[in-house]
């Protein structure tokens, strides 16, 4: 009788195990089609989730983006006047030096007596002076004067060759931002000896192509970007004649450089501003969509998607003005459009302003 009773109790076990089973499986079955069904089902209750933006007007400004090698505002490299040995570098890269100052010493590989040339040159200024005093009482004929003063001009001349050639004078003030050579090195004619650079001041060469260049014009502001920083300047320069063989014209973009920010030789990305218009709608060109030649957008009026065909104008960098289609207030779908149809039920889940998009998409 007991075991009859346990074999009852065991079917019983069984039956209830079957049905939980059962139900388990069925509600899995079931969730699983609600999973499976949830994300259509929810946009035909709630409507396409969206990120909307905010028209506003804005200034809109039309930019070039181009790119040079940095120069000192001036800047120059002194090369061998003669053949000979470099004995003396008396300048170090990053030194501020005036002009006329001696950077280095060369030995000439033929004799240049700088002692008996510096002596020609004093006996040339003391006889010019000594004319002047003779010339003033009368005493002394024009032919002379004439004479004397060739004779010191010829001195001068040469002086300043010798000392040119063999004390390598920096020709403005400014700082050395290269030195070509070392202490013993062998030099001959033409070779780079130094590079000396007004670096307070910026200068940098764009090259532009003659299919644009009506577009420039001195003034303009130029924006220099240095990594992160960025660096206001302006167009001091454009050339109004190019290149025969390239077509290309060259334009000088000009840039305060206090704290040395920009170096000699780096290259620099530029933005040169070319036009600008106030009071105008822009959009970045990735939230306009297009359909064959028409270019659109999808508006979120209500609840509801409309797909309004716009005038698009000028683009600048990754910015387009429109023209006309939307106004200013109206809300454009930036995020979900590509899901989008005229009239479709939408679910503004994100209204952004333009400068916290632009953060967003850095």
């Amino acid at each position: 009788m007991k075991n009859y009773m346990h074999c009852l109790d065991i079917g019983k076990y069984s039956i209830l195990l079957a049905c939980a089973s059962t139900f388990l499986l069925l509600h899995c079955s079931a969730q699983k089609k609600a999973e499976n069904d949830s994300i259509d089902e929810i946009q035909k209750r709630k409507g396409i989730p969206v990120s909307v933006l905010a028209v506003k007007k804005d200034t809109f400004q039309v930019y070039e983006l181009l790119s040079g090698t940095a120069r000192g505002y001036y800047q120059t490299t002194v090369t061998a006047a003669i053949p000979g040995k470099i004995i003396d570098i008396r300048a170090k890269i990053g030194d501020y030096v005036e002009k006329n100052t001696s950077l280095m010493s060369i030995e000439p590989d033929h004799a240049q007596n700088y002692d008996v040339v510096k002596q020609q040159y004093e006996n040339a200024h003391k006889s010019r002076q000594r004319i002047r005093v003779l010339a003033e009482q009368g005493g002394v004929s024009q032919e002379l004067i004439d004479e004397i003063n060739a004779g010191y001009m010829k001195a001068k001349e040469d002086l300043d060759a010798v000392r040119k050639s063999q004390f390598v004078l920096s020709p403005f003030s400014g700082t050395v931002v290269s030195i070509h050579q070392t202490p013993n090195s062998k030099i001959t004619p033409g070779e780079d000896l130094v590079t000396v650079a007004q670096i307070e001041k910026i200068r940098i060469p764009l090259k532009i192509s003659d299919k644009i260049i009506n577009r420039f014009k001195p003034g303009q502001k130029a924006v220099a970007i240095v990594g992160e920083d960025s660096v206001n300047g302006f167009i001091e320069n454009v050339s109004l004649a190019g290149s025969s063989s390239t077509h290309m014209f060259e334009i000088e973009a000009v840039f305060d450089n206090p704290g040395h920010l920009i170096k000699p030789a780096m290259h620099i990305p530029v933005k040169v501003i070319t036009d600008f218009k106030k009071n105008v709608i822009s959009l970045n060109i990735d939230d306009i969509l297009n359909e064959g030649t028409m270019k659109y957008v999808f508006l979120a009026n209500d609840s509801s998607a409309r797909k309004i065909a716009i005038e698009a104008g000028k683009r600048s960098g990754d910015r387009c003005e429109i023209i006309s289609g939307i106004d200013e207030s109206d809300l454009v779908v930036i995020r979900g459009a590509g899901l989008l149809y005229d009239g479709a039920k939408v679910n503004i889940v994100e209204q952004v302003t333009e400068s916290e998009k632009l953060i967003v998409n850095r």
